[in-house]
């Protein structure tokens, strides 16, 4: 029998009491509803998964029902299967769809400032759209594993005495001048946020980050008295 045929069905991690994932086909399904299914190949005694990275987990044993891997850290992880393993999940894992980790809904916020006599009405709204942004971290066995989010637009809208002078609609790949290049793919425009108004224009200031890191890119857009906008990068 082939390890990819030994390797069908669902692995259960005992000590830990859950299972880990499924196996149908040539792909492995994670039993979260955030963690997006992996095509899989075993080469040369070694998991190879191709999600957004490929990774390599050497086998140290494989049967019928143990799989003894090695993951990122060097550990073992130890997992078996079992006849009534299926019936620990509320459901086949290959059968539940992999949702997105962060909400795709709509956030306004809105602000007046006053100019002299002049009313300043400053709309901006945080708009979802259906750009998907891939996210590897690793699980608790030390899997590398793919999370989904949804990038954003974010819209402002300055409204000058009723009139309308200002409108646009910001992306992403505005912002990549201050973003490395190797993180832009993975973060999303989660922001933006008014700040002040001066001799320049109206302040506002932008975030984009990779979706739950500590660390996020910043960015100051301003938009001039005559309704033209210029992007810098604010010093860490």
């Amino acid at each position: 029998m082939s390890a990819k045929e030994m390797l069908q069905g669902v692995w259960y991690d005992e000590i830990e009491d859950n299972v880990v994932f499924s196996v149908k086909g040539d792909t492995i399904f994670y039993p979260d509803s955030t963690s997006q299914p992996v095509y899989f190949r075993v080469v040369d005694d070694s998991l190879c998964l191709k999600g957004a990275v490929t990774t390599k987990y050497a086998i140290k044993k494989l049967s019928d029902h143990l799989f003894v891997f090695k993951n990122q850290s060097g550990e073992e992880v130890k997992l078996t299967k079992e006849e009534d393993v299926e019936v620990k999940a509320e459901e086949p894992v290959e059968t539940k769809q992999p949702v997105a980790i962060n909400q795709r809904r709509v956030i306004k916020n809105d602000t007046v400032v006053m100019l002299g006599n002049v009313k300043n009405h400053i709309y901006i709204q945080v708009n979802p759209t259906t750009y998907k942004v891939t996210k590897s971290s690793y699980n608790n066995e030390g899997v590398l594993v793919d999370n989904i989010y949804y990038d954003n637009t974010v819209s402002i809208c300055i409204v000058k005495n009723s009139v309308k002078t200002f409108i646009h609609d910001f992306y992403k790949k505005e912002f990549a001048d201050i973003v490395p290049s190797e993180f832009i793919n993975q973060c999303i425009l989660n922001d933006i946020v008014y700040d002040c108004h001066d001799e320049e224009g109206f302040h506002f200031f932008a975030q984009v980050g990779i979706p739950d890191a500590s660390s996020s890119y910043a960015a100051e857009i301003v938009v001039s008295d005559d309704n033209k906008y210029t992007i810098v990068k604010l010093p860490d």
